[in-house]
């Protein structure tokens, strides 16, 4: 039985994904394959192009299914699809005729086109069953209670943001409940999947291959951080509609199956794969600002203050608009594609910044009148105008400002409130991967340091309109 990208699901499939995830995330099966039409590589589902072929084939197809040494996954188009939250479901038998010790069976996820950087799992005789790194690290292992050599195994995985979990068990018996792997990892994001074993003949027979991409519901549509009121409304307004963004089931229609997933996510913590980086500010010492999207974390410069019961959510910043600023790592290019910065400060004056990239320009920022602006605009031989609001926000209260990039319109952001946008589509933006500045101009200059407090920091790859 072969099938690829339909919603029909498999019973073993959907008892080891829906019995496993969290309850606010759910499995779309894209194929299983069981090696039964006489032609790995025909597409049919998919395409198992040969690799790591030291033994000259990759891979040989035999009565008992696919004896593997390396093969790749390929979309019958011919492209290498990428996957970061998937969930892979192996069976597989290994014959012990192999005399080296590390003798391994599994896959590869996550990894890029350079094989330089991803992830691994795969079981070691005679009992190991481990999750590695490109790096060749060994994050996390676990000694099985049987012997994985001379019998059929089933090996699930299941990788969703940075959290990698990982079962193992003979096939005559039940899925253990709890995984034998279970780790939080920053590392790679997304990338291909390969099926590998150290050699063909080992043998590393794979009986079956199931691939599924797991759906995690986007329910906080203001990018505020919590589902609410707000949320709902919004979710409301698109009853019955095709839209795409509120319809998580993907049948076109906006409708009670898709309200039950929303109520699901009501009350519990949120995640959200589309939020890139996350500061909090909300430290009380030290100069390193925690990061907790992605583990990016970023450097406090300066005296700057910790103010652990002022902010708007929690803690804050306090800065003194003389030489204090935080400095992010490299997060995004703003050629990419869409992006959304949301920020909550206090205080400020004139000419000051609160976001900026190195060596680029500012992001938001103040004109003279106290109003916010942003200077990121397109590149080429018109690069178009800075986007200028009528909004002052310098009253000493707190504010959550954001900047929306949509690829053709800059919208601009106070309190939730749209106060300017683009009246005609502007070209892309330069590309530029450097470091953001909190709190400071692209270039340090005196006078661009903000005098006053900043909170809660969420940078989105995603269109989020408040």
């Amino acid at each position: 039985m072969k099938w690829h990208k339909t919603i029909q699901q498999t019973v073993l499939g959907m008892i080891l994904i829906l019995g496993t995830l969290g309850t606010h995330a759910w499995a779309q099966p894209d194929f299983l394959d069981d090696f039964s039409d006489g032609d790995p590589a025909d597409g049919s589902p998919v395409t198992w192009s040969p690799i790591f072929v030291w033994d000259g084939t990759g891979y040989t197809l035999t009565p008992e299914g696919l004896d593997v040494a390396g093969a790749l996954l390929v979309d019958p188009d011919g492209t290498i699809p990428a996957y970061r939250d998937v969930a892979i479901t192996a069976g597989i038998r290994r014959h012990a005729n192999d005399s080296g010790a590390e003798w391994a069976s599994g896959f590869l996820f996550r990894y890029n086109a350079n094989w330089t950087n991803g992830y691994w799992m795969e079981v070691r005789g005679p009992n190991r069953f481990l999750l590695g790194h490109s790096s060749g690290a060994i994050l996390a292992q676990a000694t099985l209670p049987f012997s994985v050599d001379e019998q059929d195994l089933m090996i699930h995985m299941e990788a969703q943001g940075s959290q990698i979990k990982g079962w193992c068990w003979a096939k005559d018996q039940s899925m253990p409940e709890e995984p034998q792997i279970s780790i939080t990892h920053v590392g790679a994001a997304t990338g291909q999947i390969a099926l590998h074993a150290w050699t063909v003949g080992g043998q590393s027979i794979f009986r079956s291959v199931e691939i599924s991409s797991i759906k995690t519901p986007v329910v906080d549509f203001n990018g505020d951080g919590t589902l609410n009121v707000t949320d709902l409304a919004t979710f409301i307004e698109t009853w019955g509609t095709d839209d795409p963004a509120m319809d998580f089931w993907h049948d076109g229609t906006v409708d009670k199956k898709d309200l039950e997933i929303l109520m699901d996510c009501w009350g519990k913590d949120l995640d959200d794969p589309t939020l890139i980086a996350n500061w909090k500010l909300d430290e009380t010492e030290g100069n390193v600002a925690y990061e907790s999207a992605a583990g990016q974390d970023a450097t406090v410069m300066g005296e700057a203050v910790w103010q652990a019961q002022s902010g708007q959510i929690e803690g804050a910043l306090a800065l003194d608009g003389i030489d204090d600023c935080v400095t992010t790592p490299p997060i995004l290019d703003p050629w990419e594609g869409v992006f959304s910065v949301f920020v909550w400060v206090k205080g400020g004056a004139p000419g000051q910044v609160l976001l900026s990239q190195v060596g680029g320009v500012n992001w938001l920022a103040l004109d003279e009148s106290g109003n916010l602006f942003t200077d990121l605009k397109g590149a080429g031989r018109s690069p178009g105008q800075s986007l200028h609001s009528n909004t002052s926000i310098i009253d000493d209260q707190w504010h959550r400002i954001g900047l929306v990039w949509d690829r053709f319109y800059r919208s601009l952001y106070v309190d939730d409130q749209l106060v300017a946008v683009d009246s005609a589509a502007q070209s892309n933006f330069p590309s530029i991967t450097t470091e953001l500045c909190l709190g400071t101009g692209s270039t340090s200059a005196p006078g661009t340091f903000w005098a006053g407090m900043i909170g809660d920091v969420r940078v989105y790859d995603r269109v989020v309109v408040p």
